[in-house]
């Protein structure tokens, strides 16, 4: 009787060592993420704006922007209007360093924004508790022009928008190309307060051009660089993944967004919880518990 006892505590006392080992290499997760800015941190939109730092944790850093207007637990910084608590990926190097250029002239909903201090978050993709921060004050010019969507495809349909000097009662739009030929005018009104709203469908080639406001009245005319981007070819994936993953898929995903966190890859690339790991552990005291009291 001692002998069957002993048969059968045996392989449950393993699991319980095996789990608890578990519990050990998930909780002890070492490495820290940092990040930081070039320059005086007073940044107008329309600036290219350097990030930096390090990460010991993982080969994948996510960047995320939060602040007033914002969802507190923030958006990619290229599209504000993003999934709360995604973020744009970038690469850590060999050395741990990575490095980002913000160009915020291609932020998707940048209307959003404001003359405000902003928290920008660095933080680990598979271990988003491993995280820094900085603040940056954003600057909205007094007279500008933001041009949504930034880049555009063949097709889409771009808004101007934007704010002139008040007492002008309408304004010119030029699109030229790089060579300085002039492709489209447009005339749109402005309202007492100086603002202006235009939206015209794309039918440019791939490539950069420039979006220039003017009036004879204006002191100087604003200008808002435009990207036409190859139309993305879609690639087919699986459709039947968990909440949080991607279920489309294309062939030129720059700049990249994870959700939440997460991957946008198998989900066996996920590493276990401590909460599961946990639950595991719990269950398997009870499995235990169990087996014992039958064979007493």
């Amino acid at each position: 009787m001692q002998t069957n006892r002993i048969r059968v505590v045996f392989p449950v006392f393993f699991v319980l060592i095996s789990v608890m080992c578990m519990i050990g290499l998930v909780s002890a997760v070492n490495g820290t993420v940092s990040i930081a800015y070039r320059g005086a941190g007073g940044n107008y939109l329309g600036d290219t704006i350097v990030f930096d730092g390090k990460n010991t944790v993982g080969n994948m850093t996510v960047l995320k922007i939060s602040g007033p207007g914002l969802p507190a637990a923030g958006v990619p910084l290229y599209d504000i209007t993003g999934i709360p608590g995604s973020g744009n990926t970038v690469k850590v190097d060999a050395n741990g360093n990575w490095f980002f250029s913000w160009d915020t002239n291609r932020i998707k909903g940048s209307d959003l924004l404001q003359t405000v201090r902003y928290t920008f978050t660095a933080f680990d993709r598979d271990h988003p508790e491993k995280s820094g921060t900085t603040s940056v004050i954003l600057k909205r010019p007094e007279f500008y022009i933001i041009a949504s969507q930034n880049p555009a495809a063949p097709g889409d349909y771009v808004q101007l928008t934007g704010n002139a000097e008040k007492g002008v009662s309408f304004v010119r739009i030029g699109v030229t190309d790089s060579t300085g030929k002039v492709l489209h005018t447009f005339m749109s009104p402005v309202s007492a307060s100086g603002y202006f709203q235009y939206g015209f469908h794309v039918d440019m080639q791939p490539g950069q051009y420039n979006v220039v406001v003017s009036n004879p009245s204006m002191k100087s005319g604003l200008n808002q660089i435009l990207t036409i981007a190859v139309p993305k070819t879609p690639v087919p994936v699986q459709t039947s993944l968990a909440p949080g993953y991607t279920t489309t898929g294309t062939a030129t995903p720059s700049p990249q967004t994870t959700v939440a966190g997460m991957p946008l890859a198998s989900p066996t690339s996920i590493p276990l919880s401590p909460i599961s790991a946990v639950a595991g552990f719990i269950g398997a005291i009870a499995l235990f518990w169990t087996t014992v009291r039958k064979n007493l």
